[in-house]
């Protein structure tokens, strides 16, 4: 009997395609050979034996080595703009810093899918904002890919103490057939606040898996952020908080309205490993049609983690009888000695006696409904304290709202 071998997927010449395009510099070539590397060696994700994947199949992922790379134009907005540079055109310190640090929070080893951003690297922006500083404004950054092919953005965030800085990020695409593997390190340094919110308006046909990793190594650094997903076939995000320094802090905010067959599928982790950290959770959707929620998250106190303060949350509403929302909150603790450990879950329709209430009140019962899935979904974005930033995203939300 003749074995059957598998054969195996070469993104070397693509890689090096992209790097000739791109005119590395030495960090990136590193980087993009390591990448690439790693993407012929590593398999596609597993969803019968990764819990992460088990609702989505990556087989039809549909990334090749003859996968052409998208176009994408890059916006960056905003009184605050100076603090963001493109890696291509970035010099002096900030080219240091981002040779520096990228690829050092989200490892290429983290899987296939994060190889393959690194190994077709065209995209990225470096946000860095010095100590002492405080940024008032949001700086905007806009994604937008036009034609079908896979997309790399890579977004840094890079801190210096006690600095404040606010990133409202938007995605959007064709309705053609488009893959992004976006990617977002954070490094804060001690006592800064990094706000980080993401829009996600993907065209109809965009698969999206992203990789999001906050690495609070210094003590009292605080992590804001917030994904909105308003489009796409498939949105699936990798989230995680690493809270390592005595007393750092973060919180993860979700909203999805989900149409038509689109799936919004988060995995989460809060990862405690220093003392006195703090973290809180909520992730909320609402869903139409035939689409589809899906949350899994983990919350681990380690040995060292004394003090910690966790909390997590997701909420669904079914809007139809063939919408669904899957959910799986899971607490890890190593330590007795904590403050809070607690998560929970709930998926249902819109509260009935609340439809009753106002329909009671000469209020039509498609205008009652909207009133109560926007009064829920806005919940969350009110925990967004940037009066600029939440404005932004409610008005996102409430065009989208108006479409349905």
């Amino acid at each position: 009997m003749t074995a059957v071998v598998e054969q195996r997927l070469d993104f070397t010449t693509a890689s090096q395609a992209a790097g000739r395009e791109w005119n590395d510099a030495p960090w990136q070539a590193t980087l993009r050979a390591r990448g690439a590397k790693l993407a012929n060696e590593l398999d596609w994700p597993d969803s019968r034996a990764e819990r992460p994947w088990k609702y989505y199949d990556t087989t039809r992922i549909g990334l090749t080595p003859e996968s052409r790379l998208a176009d994408v134009g890059v916006t960056i907005a905003g009184d605050a703009a100076g603090y963001a540079q493109r890696f291509g055109e970035a010099k002096g310190v900030a080219a240091e810093t981002i040779a520096r640090h990228a690829g050092t929070v989200v490892l290429p080893e983290t899987d296939r899918l994060t190889a393959l951003h690194y190994a077709l690297l065209r995209d990225g922006v470096l946000v860095n904002v010095p100590a002492n500083v405080e940024v008032a404004e949001p700086i905007r950054l806009v994604r937008s890919v036009s034609k079908a092919g896979v997309s790399t953005p890579h977004t840094l965030i890079v801190t210096g103490a006690n600095s404040r800085v606010t990133v409202v990020q938007e995605y959007t695409s064709s309705d053609e057939a488009i893959v992004a593997l976006p990617v977002a390190e954070i490094l804060p340094g001690p006592g800064a606040e990094v706000s980080y919110y993401c829009i996600h308006s993907w065209g109809s046909r965009t698969k999206v898996f992203a990789h999001q990793r906050f690495l609070g190594a210094e003590h009292d650094a605080t992590f804001r952020n917030l994904h909105l997903v308003l489009g796409g076939e498939v949105v699936k995000g990798h989230l995680e908080s690493t809270l390592q320094g005595r007393g750092t802090a973060s919180e993860l905010l979700g909203v999805a309205y989900g149409t038509g067959e689109s799936q919004a599928d988060f995995y989460t982790l809060q990862d405690h490993i220093g003392p006195d950290t703090r973290s809180d959770l909520l992730y909320k959707s609402a869903l139409r049609d035939s689409s589809r929620a899906v949350y899994y998250g983990q919350t681990r106190v380690g040995l060292d983690a004394k003090n910690a303060d966790a909390n997590q949350e997701n909420r669904n509403l079914l809007l139809s009888k063939t919408a669904r929302a899957d959910s799986d909150p899971v607490l890890e603790i190593l330590t007795s000695n904590i403050i809070r450990a607690s998560h929970g879950a709930t998926a249902g329709p819109v509260d009935q006696e609340q439809l009753y209430y106002m329909q009671a009140r000469g209020i039509r019962h498609r205008d009652a409904e909207a009133m109560l899935v926007r009064a829920f979904l806005e919940a969350v974005l009110g925990r967004v304290p940037n009066e600029a930033a939440r404005e932004e995203l409610s008005a996102k939300l409430e065009a989208k709202l108006e479409q349905s």
